[in-house]
Order: structure tokens, then sequence, then C-alpha cells
């Protein structure tokens, strides 16, 4: 059977590591893993760059890793970078530098794509994933630079976001604050951080579980030694308690923990205490997986989700009532959008990943009236686009929060930067996409369900023969208003008729 080697690097805020996979048939081991430890979120977050001298370093690095890549005949590798490049200012010269002295061609691991990757490496790898997301699950990604919270109860994530709190960029904050009060000073931040993010969740939801991913999981293994895939919330108290009482060389010393570990010890365990005080749980569970290997498994296929159309589709179904959008009209332009797109795929020739774009911008298209009636375009426009769903990218995001400005704009809408800036392959695609939508709009214009089902017919013109269970006056009036922009965009005619049901 043929064996086939994958190369990840994972240039990280903290460290700089490296995951060998072979993988054959159903069977994967690892080759070679490496880390060294390289500080490029100390100039990310404190000055907003990174210095010269940690690009040459980091060329080294990674002049390292490419004689790793070739001692095992490696081309398909990837080399993802995250907040700490990802944020820096001059990432493009890091880049561009450390790709002409190393070889090695680095991109940019968006947050949204970061925490979906570990939160699919978690629903394939932890025991009791989907129960616990059932019962109200905090997906926790704690690393140096970030902390991205996954909530999910039931099919519906509740809250997703990447917040700037990172055990580096924490420590890097009060650093200058006295050994004794740099504690308290600490608490208090993350406190006040969980508190945000609670205020946002409906009061009546009930948490139950925490899930913790990211860098700080291989520190704090080495510091606890748990047996199982669970700490729970009395031995990290005992592990902050002694390390408080320590001087960072004993901690070092006592623990065995690098120093760059050390240096953000203390803020992994006070966010994972205060996280567990949030949702009164008493342990909290996580993979062993480190990120390295898991992009590994992800970009080789051998984990997959299964699970994920249903649960965008509640997700921003959630999202839909959160705005206080009609969820019930929403579904039933859907299923109409669903029909168009199914039906027209010869005259649109868009892949399936766009009916997921399409979807997104149908079930919010109406987000938008949350803040004002008088500008729906641009209001659900920037909504949608500052929104963080796993699984959903942020390219696609921007195309969906297109598509609804594009069905929905005026003459009085000004058109925001990131639409002026589109390609004409892209301002096609959105048309396409558009046109479909204000169609299928059309069809539940009175909101009253008349029209119960659409069949399409194309030749020369197409034809929506449309199933009511009355006179869909409204529908009727509402198409002949909406359709130009698909006749513009595609060139064809377009006619409704509507048959009656007679009882």
């Amino acid at each position: 059977m043929k064996k086939e080697i994958i190369g990840i690097i994972n240039v990280g805020a903290s460290a700089f590591r490296m995951h060998i996979g072979e993988y054959s048939g159903e069977h994967s081991k690892t080759l070679d893993f490496l880390v060294k430890p390289l500080h490029l979120g100390t100039d990310t977050f404190t000055q907003g760059y990174i210095s010269l001298d940690n690009v040459k370093k980091a060329s080294k690095i990674l002049n390292i890793f490419r004689l790793k890549l070739e001692e095992y005949n490696i081309t398909n590798y990837k080399a993802l970078c995250t907040s700490g490049v990802r944020e820096a200012t001059n990432k493009d010269f890091f880049m561009d530098y450390t790709l002409l002295h190393s070889g090695i061609k680095l991109e940019v691991l968006n947050p949204s794509e970061e925490i979906y990757i570990k939160y699919i490496g978690a629903r394939n790898s932890v025991y009791n994933f989907l129960k616990m997301e059932h019962d109200g699950l905090v997906f926790a990604n704690v690393s140096s630079g970030n902390i991205t919270l996954n909530i999910t109860l039931k099919d519906r994530i509740m809250y997703a976001g990447t917040l700037p709190f990172g055990s580096l960029r924490i420590q890097q904050m009060f650093r200058s604050i006295p050994h004794i009060k740099r504690y308290r000073a600490i608490e208090e931040y993350v406190r006040t951080m969980i508190l945000s993010v609670a205020a946002t969740i409906d009061p009546s939801v009930k948490l139950n579980h925490l899930l913790g991913a990211g860098s700080s999981i291989n520190m704090l293994l080495r510091l606890i030694k748990p047996q199982e895939n669970v700490i729970t919330l009395k031995r990290l108290e005992t592990a902050y308690e002694r390390v408080r009482t320590l001087t960072s060389n004993e901690v070092i010393e006592e623990t065995g923990l690098r120093s760059d570990e050390n240096s953000v010890l203390v803020p992994t365990l006070i966010t994972y205490i205060k996280l567990m005080e949030l949702i009164g749980a008493e342990e909290f569970f996580f993979s062993r997986t480190p990120f390295p290997e898991l992009m590994s498994h992800y970009y080789a296929g051998r984990i997959k989700d299964l699970h994920i159309n249903a649960r965008i589709k509640n997700t921003l179904l959630s999202i839909a009532d959160k705005y206080r959008a009609d969820t019930r009209h929403a579904k039933w332009i859907n299923f109409f959008a669903k029909k168009l797109f199914d039906g027209l795929d010869d005259l649109h020739s868009l892949d399936k990943n766009f009916s997921t774009v399409l979807e997104t911008a149908v079930i919010l298209n109406d987000v938008g009236r949350y803040v004002t009636d008088d500008d729906l375009a641009g209001n659900s426009f920037y909504i949608i686009k500052s929104l963080t769903i796993p699984g959903v990218d942020d390219r696609m995001l921007l195309m969906a929060a297109c598509i609804v400005y594009e069905a929905n704009k005026t003459a009085l809408n000004k058109e925001p930067q990131e639409y002026m800036n589109l390609t004409s392959s892209e301002y096609l695609t959105i048309r396409k996409l558009a046109g479909i939508l204000r169609v299928a709009k059309a069809l539940d214009a009175g909101r009253n369900r008349y029209i119960t089902d659409i069949y399409i017919t194309m030749s020369d013109m197409i034809i929506i023969d449309a199933h009511a269970d009355r006179e869909p006056y409204l529908e009727i009036a509402a198409f002949e208003n909406q359709k130009q922009l698909f006749i513009e965009t595609f060139g064809v005619s377009i006619e409704l008729r509507a048959r009656i049901r007679y009882e």
C-alpha cells in the first residue's frame, strides 16, 4: 500500500514546531517531531512588529526544518503561522525574508480555521465529546497569543470568538508590575475578560463542561502529570498556590519547565481556573495531540467533520435569532434558494461550496434590521463580515456579506471598501448568488408560506412552477420587482407560474 509522508510546520507565538507523519491506508504514525523556542509574540505583542534579529533567528530555525524535510524527501508540506506572525505589521517582510533565506514558504492561518482544526480534532479524539456539546460545552483554545472560545449547546454554537488575551500577551502586559501584585492584576484582568464573554450569552443557558486546547496543554501536562485526559480544578488551584510562593528560578528547578514556559505559566493557570469558575466545573478535559500533529491529520484527510453542514445551519439560525430576525421566514427562503441553486447549477456553474455561502447570506439577510430598517444592506454587511463561525472561513463570510449587500442595496448606499475591492470574478459570483437570493425572497414575500414548493425548467427561458395553497398575489408582485438582477446577470428571462391547489 502506498505511503504518504506529510510535513507540517507551525510558527507559533512562542515556538516553532514541526511534525512529520506517515500515512498508509487507515494507519498513521509520527516519524519526527521538533520544537524550537522563539518568542516572536514578545515582539509582536509589545512593539507591533518582529525585530530583524528574530526574523534572522526564524530563518535559521526554518533552515533546520527544511533539512528535515529533505531528509524525508518531503515535497508535500504546509508551514502555517498563527498570532505571533499574523498580527505583526511586518508579517509580509517576515514571510518574504524567511522564504529567501530558508526556502520555506509560509502561510498565515486565520483564527477561524485554527480553532476549527482544533475543534474537529477534539470531536474525533475526546471521549463523550458529542454529549458534552449537547449538555453545554466551552471549548477553549488557550495559546500564547490569543484565547479562542467556542461555546456550544445541543447543536448550536452560542458564541465563537478570538480574544487578544493569550498567556504571553498577558505576561507582557503586566511584566512591569511587582511580583506579588502581578498575580492579583492578572486574576482581575482574566476575570473581566471572561465576564465580557458571558455577558453576550443568554443567562438562561447552562454550560456544564470545559475542554481545553492549544499550546498551554503540553505545559500543564508536564506540570500536573494527569493520568487521564482530565485535570481537576483542585489540582490547578494547588499548582497555582505553589507557583505563587516560588521565584522564577525555583519554578523552573522544581517543575522542569523551560524558562519560556515559566513566563506564561501563571496567566495560563489563572485562565483555566477562571473559566472553570464561570461554568461551575470541577474539571476540564483535553486532547493530548499536539497542534502540528493535528494539522497533519487534518490536511491528510484523516479527521473529518461529518456534521458540519447541519451545525453551520443551526449556528446561523442562532445568530439570526440573536439579531431578532424572522428565522421561520429565513428557513423558507433557504428552502427555495437551495432548490434554485441546485436546479440552475448548469447556469451558474458554481461548485457546492457556494451553496454554504448562499445559505449563510439567506439566513443572515435580515440581521441588519436589528440596527435600523433604513440601511439593511450596509448594516447586514458589517454584521456578517465581523462574525466568527467555525467551519466558515473569513473569505466565505465576506462573500456572504457582499451577497446580502448586493441583494438589498439602494442608490443611497455607500459601497463598503471591501465590496469595491472585489475582483471581476468575485463580483460576478456575488451577482449570481444575489440574483438567486432576490428571487428566493420574493417567493415568500408575504411571509405566509402560500407557495409550498417550486419546480424549475430551463430552455430558452427559465420557468418556475410554484405550487401554492392560495393565490400568491404578493409573491407574484415581488417576483416581478426583484427578478431584474437575475436577468441582467445571466442574460435569460425568468417567469413565475403559480398553480393553486384547490381542496
